[in-house]
């Protein structure tokens, strides 16, 4: 059986995506602030969450070995060769539409605003993501993006989909894996991405870092 991946996350979606092809994963929420920088664009803003809630997790797993390691970092000499847990993966998703960045909803009142600014255009889901090996202190990042057009939609539509209660922890506010795909015409691009893990980019990061001991299927 493959090692475990610590899964810097909540998002039950992730995790299924992951455990769905065959890893064993070990959820580990991280807590980190979540402010946009001024100035900071969608594709820099995913990927400083991304990091960020790698390192988080991975300074709390270090410090339960070595209680005076420090952002992340083992002190000369020690190793976690011997630790049951090596790896860890954090995600970060937003929707672009036009100059807006969209994350999760606040309220009922932004969801419904959300869904008004895609319905009936395109807009850009842009997933980051980051591994990270405490073995070696190496990390990856990357981020991906895909292409979505939304159909029409009347308000009272939008409220009745609203109504599912799919959409508050959501990006957009809508689910594409729910519900929500229907409200899809069409897409550019992965499919997991918009989910909120990029499947196949994560595995080739993995295969490029070496992780083979949390791979199922090598």
């Amino acid at each position: 059986m493959a090692a475990q991946l610590v899964l810097a996350s909540e998002s039950p979606r992730r995790r299924e995506l992951l455990e769905r092809v065959g890893f064993s994963v070990k959820p580990m929420p991280a807590n980190v602030d979540e402010t946009p920088l001024p100035g900071e664009n969608a594709e820099t803003y995913v990927k400083r969450l991304a990091r960020l809630k790698v390192m988080s997790v991975a300074t709390r797993i270090q410090q339960t070995l070595y209680p005076d390691v420090e952002h992340g970092r083992l002190p000369r000499g020690a190793t976690v060769r011997d630790a049951p847990l090596r790896w860890v993966l954090a995600a970060d998703t937003v929707v672009v539409q036009g100059n807006d960045v969209l994350g999760k909803p606040f309220d009922h009142d932004e969801a419904v605003y959300m869904l008004q600014q895609l319905q009936g255009n395109e807009h850009y889901v842009v997933t980051a993501f980051c591994l990270y090996d405490m073995r070696k202190s190496k990390e990856g990042t990357q981020a991906v993006t895909t292409l979505v057009r939304m159909k029409q939609m009347t308000l009272n539509e939008i409220e009745k989909y609203l109504a599912v209660g799919e959409s508050m922890d959501k990006a957009g506010a809508y689910a594409i894996q729910g519900v929500g795909s229907y409200l899809i015409d069409s897409l550019v691009g992965s499919y997991t991405n918009v989910v909120g893990l990029p499947l196949c980019q994560v595995v080739e990061m993995m295969q490029e870092m070496g992780a083979d001991d949390i791979l199922p299927f090598m």
